[in-house]
């Protein structure tokens, strides 16, 4: 997966949500969360180091450390901070939910709240 798919998934995914945008954003973090992992941009060994661990030892996380959305749109975020095609595939779909342009400092700002929530890896 490269840029321009996950671009061209998340206006497909766009048409599909367009009347619900609170399911479309949740299921674009799903995309660009992917698209990162295929990246492999990792933070504390979330994702992908966590899955393997998991594949081998069953159980060692519960379903929650997994599905918690907070915890998957802070690895976006981070990664959107860390790789400029993940911050593009962000700014596309933040901007088509939001009034305020997606900037260098809404994401900080969206990372701070995160991490003020007590969302951590």
């Amino acid at each position: 997966m490269d840029k321009n798919s996950t671009i061209q998934a998340l206006k497909d995914a766009w048409k599909d949500n367009e009347e619900i945008p609170e399911l479309f954003f949740e299921n674009a973090i799903g995309l660009i969360q992917y698209f990162a992992v295929q990246k492999n941009i990792e933070f504390d060994g979330y994702f992908r180091t966590k899955w393997e661990i998991e594949a081998e030892h069953p159980m060692t996380f519960d379903d929650e450390y997994f599905e918690n959305e907070n915890r998957s749109e802070l690895y976006v975020y981070l990664a959107a901070e860390a790789d400029e095609d993940i911050f593009e595939c962000l700014k596309y779909a933040y901007n088509l939910v939001n009034e305020e342009e997606f900037t260098r400092e809404t994401l900080h700002r969206e990372i701070f709240l995160l991490r003020e929530q007590g969302t951590n890896f």
